[in-house]
Order: C-alpha cells, then structure tokens, then sequence
C-alpha cells in the first residue's frame, strides 16, 4: 500500500460520484481476487481514473481502504429495516435481517472478498480492528437493538441483547459460511437460505416467549 501519513483530504473539485463508486468497486474487486495490497497506481488503472482523481478524495491507501471497508458494510447490511419497524413486525424484521447477511456471506463475491479480508486482518491487527468493529461487531449491535425494541415494547422476554444477537447469528452462519469459505461445499440455493433464517428465528423467538 503507499505509505504516505493518513491525513485528511485537501481542498479541491469533488469527485463524480461515479467515478467513486468505479474507485471503491475496484478495490473491492481486488479483495475479490485474494488482493487487498493493492496500490493507488493499480487501484486507478482498474477504475479508469488518474492518480490524481483518487488523491483528490483519499490521501493513501489507508484511507482508501477504510472507505472500502465502510462500503463492504454497507454491502452485508442492506436495506434493512428502521429498529422503529422491529418491535411490531419482529419476526419479518429479523427475516429480513438474516436473509440480507446470507445473500451477501454465500454470494461467490463474498465468499472471495471475506476469505482475503479475514486473511488481512489476521497479518494486519489495526486493519483488524477495523474490519470487525465495521463488520460484525456492527452487525451483531444492529441485531441487539432491533431485539431491545421488540422487548421495550414487551413483545419479548430479553436479558443480554448482544449476547442473544449473536447466538441467532450464529445459527444463520452455522456451519455453512466456514464451509464455503474451505471450499468444503456448495453455495446455498435461495431454499436453503430461506429455511435456515426462518428456523433460526422461530427457535429465537419462542425462547423468548415471542408475543407476536
């Protein structure tokens, strides 16, 4: 990556926003392809934009990956629903909630970008931190509120939010993600997503005593 110091942005003409998006989906298209060393040089190259376009928004490359990681984010999130919206409709919410990580953890794209990125972190702590507070630790917290809403409002019993969210997590993931992540099986059709979501709420909910 360039080394020069992480500073903020100067002044100048604000980048296109295509031409932002094209810069962050080539560095996402790198992870993609097990590279996350990837230089402003190469990263221009595969956009179709100068240097001096990047430079413009992002003073290096540590910048630059920090974006990408806020957009990564952003990908596994979705449109997911306001936690307003979760303590009527719980059960559809965290449906909607589970089908948006699996569509994103078993896509082929994730699956590559999520065996370099965990890879990196590994080698790099400080972008560790970052990949995990921006992941799923902020996954597991969307979740948490979500729950803390319904049980506000006293459609569920609930004693550790955190806690509870990953546990549900951890039933969608199973063992299906550290699976394709070994190549040890196939990508899940959409009937299989569907069921292991839906199962794993329902098992949730009525340990909660779910009043829906």
């Amino acid at each position: 990556m360039d080394e020069r110091p992480l500073a903020a942005a100067g002044p100048g003409r604000p980048v296109d926003p295509d031409k932002l998006d094209r810069i962050l989906d080539a560095v996402l298209d790198s992870f993609a392809e097990g590279d996350m060393h990837f230089t402003i040089e190469g990263v221009a190259r595969r956009a179709d934009v100068s240097k001096g376009t990047i430079y413009r928004h992002f003073d290096n490359a540590e910048a630059l990956l920090q974006a990408v990681l806020t957009r990564l984010h952003r990908n596994m999130l979705g449109n997911l629903p306001e936690i307003e919206e979760c303590a009527g409709g719980l059960r559809e919410q965290l449906i909607i909630l589970g089908t948006q990580l699996l569509d994103f953890l078993t896509s082929e794209q994730g699956v590559r970008i999520m065996r370099t990125v965990i890879a990196h972190g590994a080698r790099q702590a400080e972008h560790g931190q970052w990949i995990y507070r921006d992941g799923p630790q902020a996954f597991v917290i969307r979740a948490a509120n979500c729950l803390s809403a319904a049980h506000e409002r006293g459609r569920i019993e609930l004693k550790d939010p955190l806690l509870t969210a990953e546990q549900l997590i951890g039933m969608w993931k199973g063992s299906l993600v550290s699976g394709l992540w070994m190549n040890g099986r196939p990508l899940p059709d959409a009937a299989e997503k569907r069921y292991r979501v839906e199962s794993a709420v329902d098992l949730l909910l009525r340990g909660l005593n779910w009043s829906g």
